[in-house]
């Protein structure tokens, strides 16, 4: 059932917040379907000591090998001279306790093709507090590309901005995946999830400037999306569920900006079963739940809409928060709403 509320302008204030250099990193636990992995937990360790794009004490060494638990003596950022691609299994990134400013992984170039960061088949992967940002390539350029039987995967707490195609591409016979606490921001195409994968956990992400996908299912099953928030979706749509995907759509946070359709927030396009609940939409949304059971899924921290707003808001994207991330969370804690049709809403409470 479509839910709707109108957020009093003092509330907004307080969604407003930038963490500050050097904020505690939030420890919020692994939940939804990637999470029944250990990752490189009780693996080798491996300290990153060099932001060169390889040799030792690099991230690329590091993960060269499967079985590793990897961690951060250095912070800055990664220019790397082509795709990071993971195909083992059983390995940990975590840069929760990186030095300022974090870890950023980019480009060198312009001629890096294909994606940054690549799971190709990998397994048993968690990543924890880095930034992939600005892919270069226009057609195939992903700052994150699960893909090719990749399974156990979760991604926690990362940050995906401009890339030049998708910001999260999820494709290709994958399953049991986790996307949780990330910002996916300022990208025509955000995220993809296609190609008979099943078994993923979208939850507590802001999805913010995306033109499209936000995300966009297509032949793909057993989608938990929960407790997200999209905001700005210029002259296309929000989130699509198209071919026969299945998902449930439950206590998510959609807000048009001023280019936005509103009625566009959320679009089932020949879906299969998808269970629509409490979530918050522009009232010239027409989409409507296809089934009148949630499908089955592991349990997820589930808050009302408007609590995980504040909290995606004031926690998604990796440590300590740059200007960019900064930027994405205020403008959406003070956009104008009462200067939109979307602002007009009334509280309607099931």
């Amino acid at each position: 059932m479509k839910t709707t509320v109108k957020i009093a302008a003092f509330a907004l204030m307080t969604l407003a917040v930038a963490c500050a250099a050097g904020a505690t990193f939030p420890n919020r636990p692994l939940e939804g379907f990637g999470t029944d992995t250990v990752g490189g937990l009780g693996g080798d360790p491996y300290v990153v000591t060099s932001l060169d794009d390889s040799g030792p004490g690099t991230l690329r060494d590091a993960v060269s090998q499967s079985n590793r638990y990897v961690t951060f003596a250095v912070g800055g950022t990664i220019e790397l001279e082509a795709t990071l691609r993971i195909t083992g299994g059983h390995i940990t990134i975590d840069a929760a306790d990186a030095p300022n400013p974090g870890i950023t992984i980019t480009a060198a170039h312009a001629g890096v093709a294909a994606a940054l960061l690549d799971l190709k088949g990998a397994s048993h992967i968690i990543v924890r507090n880095i930034r992939v940002c600005d892919a270069p390539d226009p057609d195939t350029g992903d700052n994150l590309r699960i893909w090719d039987y990749a399974h156990h995967i979760v991604i926690d707490h990362c940050s995906f901005r401009r890339a030049g195609d998708g910001n999260v591409d999820i494709c290709r016979d994958v399953h049991d995946v986790t996307i949780q606490w990330c910002i996916l921001a300022d990208t025509v195409k955000n995220s993809l999830i296609a190609e008979r994968n099943y078994n993923i956990s979208l939850h507590h992400n802001l999805y913010v400037r995306g033109d499209e996908r936000n995300p966009q299912l297509d032949d793909t099953t057993f989608v938990d999306f929960v407790n997200n928030v999209v905001y700005g979706w210029s002259g296309n749509y929000g989130t699509r569920i198209r071919n026969g995907s299945s998902a449930n759509v439950v206590m998510n946070y959609y807000a048009p900006d001023d280019g936005s359709d509103a009625s566009d927030a959320l679009v089932l396009d020949g879906a299969g079963p998808v269970y629509l609940e409490g979530n918050i939409l522009p009232p010239s949304c027409p989409a409507e739940g296809t089934c009148g059971a949630m499908l089955e899924a592991p349990a997820v921290t589930e808050m009302d809409p408007e609590t995980a707003l504040r909290n995606v808001l004031a926690e998604a994207g990796a440590y300590p928060r740059d200007y960019d991330d900064s930027d994405y969370a205020n403008e959406v804690g003070s956009s104008p709403v009462q200067s939109t049709s979307w602002g007009a809403i009334k509280a309607m409470y099931r």
